[in-house]
């Protein structure tokens, strides 16, 4: 599970010139928005967690990277052996299982994540991929804005973000439909 993670700032840097003069942490608060909803919405994000569950406990506490939040889970296994999602709940950042553990044992989560309200970074993989989707979606909403001093308010280009960041949202949800 050690993906390499890369700044946001190389997405900063790319919608900045579009927006100008917003500030930039208010570029970086759109592009988080835009992260979060993509991988709630299309599961970009996938991780297999190894963890384990201790004997007489039903909590296994899930290991998350820096910057990263559980979307939802996949599929939960212990020992091997894939559990019915009556068997489990999700709590936080925790896998509560119906039953106390007899024994120490292996539990293996597959999780979509997203990033924290306060990320500052992602995979590098998930920005190569779908770098460009997050910008559109960050240019979307910040030209979208209105009110007093707010310069970089856009219509139009709000309007053709929004449909480039819609089409990469649907490109994003079928591939995510067609890996599973």
């Amino acid at each position: 599970m050690n993906e390499r993670m890369e700044s946001l700032d190389a997405l900063v840097r790319q919608v900045m010139p579009l927006v100008l003069p917003c500030p930039r942490g208010m570029v970086l608060d759109a592009l988080r928005v835009a992260a979060k909803d993509l991988c709630e919405q299309a599961a970009v994000w996938r991780v297999k967690l190894d963890e384990t569950a201790l004997q007489g406990d039903a909590e296994v506490p899930l290991t998350l990277p820096r910057d990263a939040k559980l979307a939802f889970v996949l599929g939960v296994w212990l020992e091997g052996n894939c559990l019915d999602p009556s068997d489990y709940r999700v709590e936080g950042d925790h896998i509560c299982l119906r039953a106390t553990m007899p024994r120490e044992c292996a539990v293996t989560v597959e999780a979509a994540l997203r990033p924290s309200r306060l990320a500052e970074h992602l995979p590098e993989r998930l920005i190569e991929e779908w770098g460009d989707v997050l910008a559109y979606g960050a240019q979307a909403r910040l030209k979208a804005m209105s009110g007093n001093k707010v310069e970089w308010s856009d219509g139009v280009g709000a309007q053709i973000a929004l449909e480039q960041y819609k089409e990469g949202m649907a490109r994003a949800r079928i591939r995510a439909m067609a890996s599973r």
